[in-house]
């Protein structure tokens, strides 16, 4: 029997091995985040790495921005917990090199352990607090909370749009009220569906604010989200909140 835990814990960690050296073969922005200077970044602070092309003006609006969507996080979900590494491009070959394929940023997160990648579009408040609410929800998730999907994308994205104030996807006020569009009932999932669909669908992202809205003022606000982050309540498919209530046969 001790033999065979052996065992079996030894090809769980090779497993566990060769599935972080595929993503580092895959992912250069992972490899980035442990060799920042091998892709030509600097660090200017604890957690913030940036071109080494970008003039210190803009470094220092840089960490500005960062202070202050980070503030805007925690009044929501509280401070974030686990470690950060955010890898910011000012040009175009930077963020190429980083693997930047038109996303303004992107978060790749292990539950507590965060990288976020931002490309000369995602150097803004709003989008630095869209990628630190993932960052906060997925810690609080942990990684088993990750692996067993308890936050399906749709939520996921929907909760950071809420928490950024993006007025792209959502209109001023409070409650369903703010939504831009109804969600269809068929919102993705998975991560890898959300980035198919998110690519040719923008508008998916007003539709996730507004499934989140409709559900949270249902089911106690952020207390109800929180609940389901904790994975102590159940999240149902996304529903149009402004739809008119059925009268009863």
């Amino acid at each position: 029997m001790r033999h065979l835990l052996t065992r079996s814990l030894l090809a769980l960690g090779l497993g566990s091995l060769l599935g972080l050296v595929a993503l580092l073969a895959v992912l250069p922005a992972l490899r980035a985040a442990l060799c920042p200077s091998c892709f030509g970044l600097v660090q200017v602070s604890d957690r913030l790495w940036v071109e080494a092309a970008m003039p210190a003006p803009d470094r220092l609006r840089l960490i500005a921005q960062i202070t202050t969507a980070e503030a805007q996080v925690a009044q929501a979900l509280g401070p974030t917990r686990g470690h950060l590494r955010l890898l910011a491009c000012q040009s175009a070959p930077c963020d190429r090199s980083l693997g930047g394929r038109g996303a303004a940023a992107v978060t790749y997160s292990f539950g507590p352990v965060a990288v976020v990648r931002l490309s000369p579009r995602g150097l803004s408040t709003t989008i630095l607090a869209h990628e630190l609410t993932h960052v906060a929800v997925h810690a609080r998730m942990g990684f088993t909370g990750q692996l067993a999907d308890r936050l399906p994308a749709w939520a996921d994205e929907g909760l950071a749009v809420i928490v950024s104030d993006d007025p792209r996807y959502l209109a001023p006020g409070t409650g369903p009220a703010r939504c831009h569009k109804p969600p269809r009932p068929d919102l993705p999932e998975t991560a890898g569906d959300w980035l198919r669909r998110a690519a040719k669908e923008r508008d998916i992202y007003a539709e996730a604010a507004c499934a989140m809205l409709g559900w949270m003022a249902k089911n106690d606000g952020w207390s109800g989200a929180w609940a389901v982050i904790d994975g102590t309540r159940a999240l149902e498919p996304p529903a149009n909140p402004l739809a008119p209530a059925r009268a009863a046969p």
